[in-house]
């Protein structure tokens, strides 16, 4: 009698430790498979199509003209009538500088750029929340010479920007105001959203707020920042290279879970731009949040000064790659 009831303790003990053990492969496994789930990004929607441009402001005696510029899209390798580049020595520094393009050569640059006389161009001041529309047959075609282009130096084709400038002038205060804080797009429709984008109002936070678990690195944490929109709470945090900040990570909430996370980083030329609130900063007006675009998630920019590069916009959703204007930024 007792041999029996050894043995069905031994059983017990036996089935009880498989199914531990098969627990543990089932736990293990479920783990493994959220850890990769969580590692997937989501594809990328693609944008290779979508251009937005800054805005040019070029002296004209005391006030300026406003120019777009659609070389970074238009790939036409003679851009202006080779009669200019072969004649340049007869022809003023102010006759070489700006150039309305004759008709065939406007319709290289719509034909270039895959644009008609029938499309528009649409520009929104995200500040002022002032949307403008006008036909590009209305507008100019012109060349201008870039920025770096010394008088008395001789000139080449590509030394040119090429796009469509507003009809007459404007007065220098308002020139910047636009440039600073416009957008421009060409095409049948719309894209802004049209509503008014506000500026970051920055708060100081205690490091305990901030909800990402930052990866470790030679990089230490520094300050960190909040602010809120509805259910949407943005951190920011530094990080430090000993005194320096040498990157910004933005994370934001909704509900207390995180929902999009990006990293800041400088290159050549770079700088990060004065938080607007709580850095010392005259203006405020660097970073800009809100609805830009229709249909598309929110965004928010502003935080990185290039010298090399064009502005960088974030939508604050993961299936978006970051979004950089077509600045003609050329060295």
């Amino acid at each position: 009698m007792n041999r029996i009831i050894f043995y069905l303790l031994i059983c017990i003990v036996f089935f009880s430790c498989q199914q531990k053990e098969k627990k543990d492969v089932q736990t293990t496994v479920k783990d493994s498979i959220i850890t990769k789930i969580d590692s997937i990004s989501p594809q990328k929607i693609n944008l290779d199509s979508f251009h937005i441009f800054d805005l040019y402001p070029m002296e004209d005696g005391d006030e300026d003209r406003i120019f777009i510029s659609l070389s970074d899209i238009y790939k036409d390798s003679v851009t202006v009538p080779p009669e200019i580049i072969a004649n340049q020595k007869n022809l003023s520094f102010d006759q070489l500088k700006h150039i309305e393009l004759p008709p065939q050569y406007r319709k290289k640059l719509l034909s270039g750029t895959n644009l008609s006389e029938n499309d528009s161009l649409y520009l929104f001041n995200y500040k002022d929340n002032r949307l403008e529309r006008f036909p590009i047959k209305d507008l100019k075609a012109v060349a201008n010479l870039n920025l770096y282009t010394s008088e008395g130096e001789p000139v080449q084709d590509y030394y040119y920007m090429i796009g469509f400038e507003l009809n007459g002038t404007f007065d220098r205060q308002k020139s910047t105001e636009m440039s600073n804080f416009s957008m421009a797009y060409f095409g049948k429709e719309n894209p802004f959203a049209g509503q008014k984008l506000q500026p970051v109002k920055w708060q100081h936070a205690s490091l305990e707020e901030f909800p990402f678990k930052v990866k470790p690195s030679n990089l230490k944490p520094g300050k960190t920042y909040k602010f809120s929109n509805g259910k949407l709470k943005c951190f920011l945090m530094d990080l430090m290279l000993g005194t320096e900040i040498t990157e910004r990570i933005l994370v934001t909430t909704e509900n207390g879970k995180v929902t999009f996370e990006k990293t800041y980083t400088l290159g050549e030329g770079s700088g990060f731009y004065p938080l607007n609130f709580v850095e010392r900063d005259e203006y405020n007006q660097n970073q800009w949040f809100g609805q830009l675009f229709k249909d598309k998630p929110p965004v928010i920019f502003g935080f990185v000064s290039e010298s090399f590069g064009c502005t960088a916009i974030t939508f604050l959703d993961r299936s978006y790659p970051d979004f950089y204007s077509d600045c003609d930024n050329r060295h």
